[in-house]
């Protein structure tokens, strides 16, 4: 790459792209936020399985279908379902958070060409 970025108080640019501090410290609140929400679920789910087993001997002990107790069937099929549905719903959220910031970060740079040419 030949181009370089050009470093003011209160932008980059790098090329025809401009990066503001408001705009970056929004893209990283919002990333933040959705992934810790994803990552609590993740943990909360991986954890009351175990957690179930410990405190509702039922869930380990009586079976639910063709000696089948529901802890196996969580184990061996559910989780793994939900894994790769939470993974699905986090990408189209990410994907639809990208598209909703990149609008944010065309708007600024706009405003701030707008400004420069004044």
């Amino acid at each position: 790459m030949s181009e370089k970025a050009a470093v003011s108080g209160k932008f980059v640019q790098f090329g025809d792209h401009i990066d503001t501090l408001e705009t970056v410290d929004t893209v990283f609140r919002a990333q933040r936020k959705l992934s810790f929400t994803y990552g609590a679920v993740f943990f909360g789910v991986t954890l009351a399985i175990p957690a179930l087993s410990v405190w509702v001997p039922a869930w380990y002990s009586t079976p639910i279908w063709g000696g089948f107790t529901a802890n196996y069937f969580v184990v061996s099929l559910a989780y793994f379902v939900f894994l790769w549905v939470m993974a699905w719903t986090y990408s189209k959220q990410a994907d639809k958070l990208d598209e909703e910031l990149m609008h944010i970060a065309e708007a600024i740079e706009s405003k701030a060409k707008a400004g420069g040419a004044q």
